[in-house]
């Protein structure tokens, strides 16, 4: 009888031991609560104001710009922040087309397509040409020799850029992750 009893009680005290060294005990929660947790996973917006402070800083220093040139690359770089808000607006506020539903054979279906091409086509000019019109207010502030290390600090962005590429963007600095 002790037996019985002993064997009775091992499997909800098993149960129990389980769920309290589980991972999944401890967690935060359910899927729900990844807005609460959300700020322990992205920067805030402190952080990204302070990241790009410090990177307008640095960039300031290896140009060696005056307070003069500094208040104009400011004023570019927030210009171009409200450019790029408002053109992520309009792509983004407007109503999705749905391509994936209806006969694909069809002259509505078509014609959608094209629409929707159109549409795509030219946020991609207008982003070109927003990014080449910023490019012309920066070099315009900058003198030849800042240009020229300009120059120098792109291709180094660029090389980096090409770096992260071929070892997979976010995959930190031993390449892509093997789970």
């Amino acid at each position: 009888m002790k037996a019985f009893k002993r064997s009775r009680l091992m499997i909800p005290a098993a149960l129990t031991a389980a769920l309290v060294a589980s991972p999944l005990a401890w967690s935060h929660g359910g899927p729900g609560d990844w807005e609460r947790d959300r700020p322990a996973m992205h920067h805030d917006m402190k952080d990204r104001r302070a990241e790009m402070q410090h990177r307008f800083d640095h960039m300031a220093e290896r140009l060696n710009l005056t307070e003069a040139q500094r208040d104009q690359m400011r004023d570019i770089f927030r210009q171009g922040m409200e450019q790029r808000k408002a053109r992520f607006k309009d792509m983004h506020g407007g109503e999705r087309p749905h391509l994936m539903t209806g006969d694909p054979d069809s002259s509505e279906y078509k014609e959608s397509l094209q629409a929707a091409a159109d549409k795509a086509a030219e946020a991609a000019r207008a982003r070109v040409e927003a990014r080449a019109e910023h490019y012309r207010a920066i070099y315009n502030v900058l003198n030849d020799e800042q240009r020229e290390i300009w120059a120098k600090m792109q291709a180094e962005r660029e090389e980096d850029r090409k770096e992260m590429r071929e070892r997979g963007w976010g995959k930190g600095p031993k390449g892509p992750r093997h789970d």
